[in-house]
C-alpha cells in the first residue's frame, strides 16, 4: 500500500496543499482561499477540510496518510507546534496549530515558518538541490530567507534566523513595520517596489504603470512594475534597477558572512526575471570580497509550489524516513 505525506502552505490569501509519496514524488495540488478574516478556528478547519478534500480527490485513505508538514507565516515554535505570531493572519497569537490539525486529521503534524518551508522545497527539489551551502530568499510581500549550512537548515536560538528583510540598507530610510528604519523590505519587497513606484509617479515620472493600475496609484503592485519594465517603461526600469542595488548590497553582505555556494531568489518579485537578476549579480560582484564574488545567484524553480512541496519533503523526512529534526537543522 503506497504511503503519503501532505505538505500544506498557509498564506494570508490562500492555502495550498500537495501530497508526496515515499519516493519523494509529488501528487496533486490544490489551493483554497484562506478566509483569514474569519479567525484562527475557521482557518484551522479549512486546513483540515482541504486535507480531506485532497485525499478524496486522489483516492488516498486515512491508512495511507502518514503525516502532514505545514508552513505557517510569521514567528513559530516548531518544537512545540505553535504559531507564536502571524501578522497576516488576524488573531493568530500563540495558536497550537500542529495539535489542532492533528486532532482534526488523525495524523501527526509538524510546522515551521512558511519561508523556511519554501526554502526546503528549493533546497531538496528545486534550484538548490545540488549544493550544500545555500541561501534561499523569498521576495514577496515581505522578505525572508532559509539558510542552509552543510545541508542543514540554520534556525538560530529562537528559530528566527533568516530575517534578511530587516537588514538595514539605508540608514535614513523610511520606518519599517518592524520598528527599524531603512530595512531591505522597504526597498526590495513587493510592497517596497510598489511604494517607490508610487513615489516616482507622485514626483512627476510618466509611466505605463499608472495605466496598468487604471489611473489609481494606490492600487499599483510590484507585478505591474515588473510588467511595465519588461515593456521598456523607463520609470519602472529605474525602480527595478534601484531594487537590484539594495538587494545586491544585502546579498553581498550575506555572501561575505556565510560564504554560500549558491543564492536562490524566489517569490513574486522574481517576475522581473533577468531584469532584476543581472544587475543583482553585478552589484554582488562589485561589493563582495574576492572569494565571494562568484557566488551563484539563480532564480527559484518551484514557483507557487515551493512552500507546500518543502512542507511535504520535511514531513517525509520525519514521518517516513524516521530522520530526527536534530539531524537536519542547526
Amino acid at each position: 500500500m503506497t504511503q503519503y505525506v501532505a505538505g500544506i502552505d498557509l498564506g494570508g490569501t490562500n492555502i495550498s496543499a500537495i501530497f508526496m509519496d515515499a519516493e519523494g514524488q509529488t501528487h496533486g495540488w490544490v489551493t483554497w482561499p484562506t478566509e483569514a478574516a474569519r479567525g484562527p478556528a475557521e482557518v484551522i478547519n479549512r486546513i483540515i477540510s482541504l486535507t480531506k478534500f485532497l485525499m478524496d480527490k486522489n483516492s488516498i485513505t486515512a491508512q495511507q496518510l502518514r503525516g502532514i508538514g505545514l508552513g505557517v507565516p510569521g514567528l513559530v515554535n516548531s518544537r512545540e507546534g505553535r504559531s507564536v505570531f502571524s501578522p497576516n493572519l488576524p488573531g493568530w497569537r500563540d495558536i497550537p496549530v500542529a495539535g489542532l490539525v492533528a486532532a482534526g486529521t488523525g495524523v501527526p503534524v509538524l510546522i515551521d515558518n512558511d519561508v523556511r518551508m519554501a526554502a526546503w522545497g528549493e533546497k531538496l527539489l528545486g534550484a538548490g538541490r545540488d549544493r550544500e551551502d545555500v541561501i534561499c530568499l523569498t521576495l514577496g510581500t515581505g522578505i525572508g530567507a532559509g539558510i542552509f549550512i552543510q545541508d542543514k537548515l540554520y534556525t538560530g536560538r529562537d528559530e528566527s534566523a533568516g530575517e534578511i528583510g530587516h537588514v538595514t540598507v539605508e540608514k535614513d530610510g523610511p520606518r519599517c513595520s518592524c520598528g527599524n528604519y531603512g530595512c531591505l523590505e522597504m526597498y526590495a519587497s513587493g510592497r517596497g517596489i510598489a511604494r517607490r513606484m508610487r513615489a516616482a509617479i507622485a514626483a512627476g515620472a510618466a509611466s505605463l504603470v499608472l495605466d496598468l493600475a487604471h489611473g489609481d496609484a494606490g492600487s499599483i503592485t510590484a507585478a505591474m512594475v515588473c510588467q511595465a519594465a519588461a515593456r521598456g517603461d523607463q520609470a519602472a526600469e529605474q525602480v527595478i534597477k534601484e531594487t537590484a542595488v539594495y538587494l545586491g548590497i544585502a546579498l553581498a553582505g550575506l555572501a561575505n558572512i556565510l560564504n554560500p555556494q549558491r543564492i536562490v531568489l524566489g517569490g513574486g518579485v522574481m517576475g522581473a526575471g533577468e531584469l532584476l537578476l543581472a544587475p543583482v549579480r553585478r552589484v554582488v560582484r562589485e561589493r563582495a570580497m574576492p572569494l565571494n564574488r562568484e557566488v551563484e545567484i539563480v532564480a527559484a524553480e518551484l514557483g507557487d509550489l515551493a512552500g507546500a512541496t518543502g512542507a511535504a519533503a520535511i514531513a517525509r523526512k520525519e514521518f517516513m524516513l524516521g530522520e530526527e529534526r536534530a539531524t537536519w537543522t542547526w
